[in-house]
């Protein structure tokens, strides 16, 4: 059985309590919305991400395995919930907000031009597949590991590692495009 500190509110909520759930999403809600951040497009979106992304936990709680870390599981239905978003978006042009939401990076960070640099990115990612997008924003924005971001997709790490490849690829066309050269 997993050592996971939740545990006891994780195994009352797969009983339908829903006020134990109600405390997962309490705790888990800045860390979802920290990691799909970098996929919504306005910060209305965000909220409907995190919310979707809890829905489908809820309804896939029971089955969970307690031997599986909570956090891995959870984040792993709301990576699946940032790439189906994206994919839904596809066909419409994509609207980035010019701040990191300041519910997710803190009064402080409003200001941060570093804010500028990740709507460039984010701009530029627009134009790749949804699946690469979503793939290079979870390893490279995210910090997951390629393994991490295989297991999340249902992928072999082969295959996330020749998607990321040719996404890079991709992006480096993409940059150099728009005027960037690669220094």
């Amino acid at each position: 059985m997993s050592d996971d500190p939740d545990l006891d509110p994780i195994l009352r909520a797969r009983s339908g309590d829903t006020a134990a759930f109600g405390e997962i999403v309490t705790k888990y809600q800045p860390v979802l919305a920290a990691m799909l951040h970098r996929f919504a497009a306005t910060p209305a979106d965000l909220e409907d991400l995190v919310q979707e992304s809890f829905v489908k936990a809820w309804q896939a709680l029971p089955g969970w395995v307690p031997e599986q870390p909570f956090l891995h599981w959870l984040k792993r239905i709301a990576a699946r919930s940032g790439l189906e978003y994206c994919r839904r978006r596809k066909r419409q042009p994509l609207v980035f907000t010019d701040r990191v939401p300041e519910a997710v990076a803190g009064a402080e960070a409003a200001d941060d031009p570093a804010n500028t640099a990740l709507d460039e990115a984010r701009a530029l990612l627009a134009e790749l597949p949804a699946d690469e997008q979503a793939l290079l924003t979870l390893v490279h924005l995210h910090g997951m590991s390629m393994a991490e971001a295989a297991e999340h997709f249902g992928w072999s790490r082969a295959k996330a590692k020749i998607k990321a490849f040719r996404a890079r690829h991709a992006l480096r066309k993409i940059l150099s495009r728009h005027g960037y050269d690669g220094t």
